[in-house]
């Protein structure tokens, strides 16, 4: 099958053949010999047809991500391996969640922070947040050298001096194609760098080009430690509040239900882990919210940022398996949402002039979502993404989406960051 009869099948069976023309045209690049790529997008298309998204919220922006950074980012292109992509900020509405929920205590006083990633800049977030906390980050990626190019993009790299990940300085679809067009060939130079560096002084701490050997422990303190491993692979004393983001959608249902078993021993009575996905400045954020009750976990919440029904990226259909427990929920709440024309017009006339004002990917005369204004810096867009989410809060329209969901026989409610809950 060819990339044009891919696009054109999925645009019959879950758009009704009314994907725009310039979304169709960015899906062109999909690579044909990925097959991974083509099975995500299609079970991405599938979640998004269950959640009742029209093609013309779909912007052209969306399509670019698709088509040229998608392929680069999935563990096919890491050898299988999950990369480990990370940013600052990320988590800080779910630190703002564990501070304003019901259940914090003073007690609580330690944590895990399993998939911490590296640079573990949520982990360095959430230390700053609760500097009292006993923090514990864990991550398979960790890494013994660590490079930076001259200019700013960096690399992590093993024992034996290999790559096993590299990161662009600002994380833009740019900066990422510019590296990944010839991965082999951005290892090689990041490997060849190394070399070059081993035996030199470090020089300044923000000098570029530079090496750190074993960089992790120079983040560590008295209340602040990491060990590389992942799940089930490290031995660990129970902690009061774990915390798992951005991880467990890589694996199926059957890993999940073990992540819970382990993690159910590794957390303290009356404990709470937290399990979901998020982008840039908390934005595209969905969770379980679970209390260890005896020796089993139990499942308290489930809560998202309202952003996820109509996002500026794709994290909220970030699933790589079909059993996917979390976007197959996180779907039937949006499509309960979408389902409510009142709801949905003033949603769309709140947060369609928003877009226009800002430039992000407004609406173009066919009444597609489009592209980026070219005014629109790379590092403007997610500040901006957050600016949508304030709104929400402040028109009242995560309550409103509440309400939606209560009158749908649901449990719901609005919890303490401003996120829509379905409690259980």
């Amino acid at each position: 099958m060819t990339t044009t009869q891919f696009i054109d099948d999925l645009n019959i069976r879950f758009f009704n053949g009314e994907l725009s023309n310039e979304f169709i045209n960015e899906l062109q690049q999909l690579p044909v010999d990925r097959p991974d790529v083509f099975a995500f997008v299609e079970r991405m298309f599938k979640f998004m047809n269950q959640a009742k998204v029209p093609a013309t919220d779909l912007s052209t922006m969306t399509g670019e991500i698709l088509g040229t950074l998608l392929a680069r980012i999935l563990p096919g292109a890491w050898e299988g391996a999950v990369p480990p992509i990370t940013l600052p900020g990320r988590h800080a509405a779910i630190d703002q969640y564990i501070k304003k929920a019901p259940w914090y205590t003073s007690e609580t006083n330690s944590m895990l922070d399993i998939g911490c990633g590296f640079p573990p800049y949520t982990t360095l977030d959430t230390a700053k947040a609760f500097p009292d906390w006993n923090i514990l980050g864990v991550d398979p990626s960790l890494p013994v050298y660590l490079i930076y190019d001259a200019q700013g993009n960096y690399a992590t790299l093993d024992e034996n001096k290999k790559t096993v990940y590299f990161q662009p300085a600002l994380p833009t679809i740019e900066n990422w194609n510019a590296l990944l067009d010839d991965a082999a060939a951005t290892k090689r130079r990041f490997e060849n760098l190394l070399e070059d560096l081993i035996d030199k002084p470090s020089g300044e701490p923000d000098s570029l080009p530079r090496l750190e050997k074993n960089p992790i422990a120079g983040y560590e303190t008295d209340k602040l430690a990491f060990i590389r491993g992942g799940i089930g692979q490290v031995e660990i004393q129970p902690k009061d509040v774990i915390r798992c983001f951005n991880v467990l959608f890589y694996f199926d249902d059957a890993f999940y239900k073990n992540a819970l078993n382990w993690f159910a021993k590794n957390t303290a009575e009356n404990g709470w882990v937290l399990i979901g996905a998020d982008w840039a400045v908390s934005t595209e954020s969905y969770y379980n919210v679970y209390q260890k009750v005896g020796d089993t976990l139990v499942n308290k919440e489930f809560a998202f940022s309202l952003d996820c029904i109509c996002p500026l990226a794709i994290v909220p259909w970030y699933a790589n398996y079909d059993d996917d427990r979390q976007t197959a929920d996180l779907t039937k709440y949006i499509a309960i949402i979408r389902s409510d024309t009142q709801f949905m017009e003033e949603f769309y006339s709140i947060h369609d002039a928003e877009r226009k004002l800002e430039g992000v990917c407004p609406r173009d005369d066919n009444g597609y979502y489009g592209v980026l204004d070219p005014s629109v810096g790379p590092s403007e867009v997610w500040a901006k993404a957050a600016k949508f989410i304030e709104s929400f809060n402040t028109t009242g329209l995560n309550q409103k989406a509440a309400e939606v969901l209560k009158k749908a026989g649901l449990n719901a409610g609005v919890n303490a960051v401003g996120h829509v809950s379905v409690y259980y």
